[in-house]
């Protein structure tokens, strides 16, 4: 058994920092790829592309990595049944309440509003969209419950290679790389048919286990403390280098650098061999900064955290009836942009507010009883990320 495991308070404001990124890119791909017209000032704007490029790289890869790390330190504190049973409850739950009410509402305005038809799943009328990763985390769970914890600890060359040290550092930016090529892999075979979104949800499964993976050993490895707090000359740099190449190859960034939305063959290929190194690099460079501002609990950070499964499930359906009103505004697509994500935050954060005024709404879209969301987040939960 590990020695109980150290308070670290930026982690929980990465976790409301990584929800709070989630908003401003739903909002911009939204617009971008998922409405009719799609919205092209909103595509050709550097801002814009940037942020949803920048952001885009690294935000999910973290997500899962810190949700790999408190599912091995909570795995080993309740045990494995009572573990997964807790995942089943916090994560299942909010999924399909959300799945058959907002799922359901996302799937007509998307036809009513933004004018592009959305997807059926499991062949109803019912969005996935953002859901995706609920099932996702479900499965990173079942997979991880079936193995043995005790086989898990890693060896010191494993521990050295996550924190960058020697040459073991390269050999995972290397294989991050690889397992990125094994995406464009995947992304080859037939889809489903007729089930873009059941396609969806296996192909992010195997590409994000790389994530949840790592975040699995950093807490087998006892790097908790190391990992993300990092010190590392060459984390910076290490950034710099891979956004040279993959900025351009972005589709997120490529139309408001005046190229074509999609880049060639070699170009695919070198954006998704980029991908995972850069996430990790940008992850541990986020995680560190956090660190270094974070010293002690915070009142606003513990109610984002609180709130972050509510508000995340919520924001899109406001997303979508929010930007045809900022579109029509007499504002650049910037601004419209800005107004947008702001308003989407308000109105996902009220709805929030509402579902955890009765103990049955909070457990169904904050994946906590009411009592709990109104307390103090605690230290290792990551249910509520």
């Amino acid at each position: 058994m590990s020695s109980p495991a150290k308070r670290l308070h930026h982690l929980d404001a990465a976790r409301a920092l990584l929800l709070l990124l989630g908003l401003p890119f739903h909002v911009a791909t939204k617009a971008i790829f998922e409405s009719a017209p799609p919205a092209t000032d909103f595509q050709q704007s550097l801002v814009i592309g940037g942020w949803a490029s920048l952001t885009h790289v690294f935000r999910m890869f973290a997500f899962f990595m810190l949700a790999g790390y408190f599912a091995g330190m909570i795995r080993e504190r309740k045990g494995t049944k009572a573990w997964l049973a807790e995942r089943a409850r916090r994560l299942g739950l909010p999924f399909a309440a959300s799945l058959i009410t907002l799922g359901a509402v996302q799937f007509r305005l998307q036809d009513l509003l933004l004018h592009k038809a959305s997807p059926t799943f499991l062949g109803l009328p019912l969005a996935l969209d953002h859901l995706w990763f609920l099932v996702v985390l479900l499965g990173f769970c079942v997979t991880y419950a079936a193995m043995p914890m005790q086989r898990l600890k890693p060896g010191s060359g494993v521990r050295r290679a996550m924190l960058l040290e020697g040459p073991g550092g390269l050999v995972l930016l290397a294989s991050l790389a690889l397992w990125g090529l094994l995406r464009y892999a995947i992304e080859q075979v037939p889809p489903i048919p007729n089930a873009p979104s059941e396609t969806l949800l296996w192909q992010q499964y195997v590409f994000h286990a790389a994530g949840f993976a790592l975040g699995v050993v950093a807490w087998h490895g006892q790097l908790g403390e190391h990992i993300f707090a990092l010190r590392s000359r060459w984390i910076i740099p290490g950034i710099a280098v891979l956004l040279v190449p993959y900025v351009p190859l972005d589709p997120l960034m490529r139309p408001a650098l005046g190229k074509e939305i999609y880049p060639d063959l070699a170009g695919t290929l070198a954006l998704r061999a980029l991908e995972l190194p850069l996430a990790y690099l940008m992850s541990l460079a986020l995680f560190r900064l956090l660190a270094w501002a974070v010293r002690g609990p915070s009142k606003v950070v513990t109610f984002f955290v609180n709130g972050a499964l509510a508000i995340y499930l919520f924001h899109l359906v406001w997303a979508m009836i929010v930007l045809p009103q900022a579109r029509s505004l007499p504002l650049p697509a910037e601004a419209q942009w800005l107004v947008s994500a702001g308003a989407v935050l308000l109105l996902a954060v009220l709805s929030y507010l509402a579902v955890r005024t009765t103990n049955l709404t909070s457990i169904l879209f904050c994946g906590a009883p009411l009592k709990q969301t109104a307390s103090a987040a605690p230290p290792v939960s990551p249910a509520r990320f």
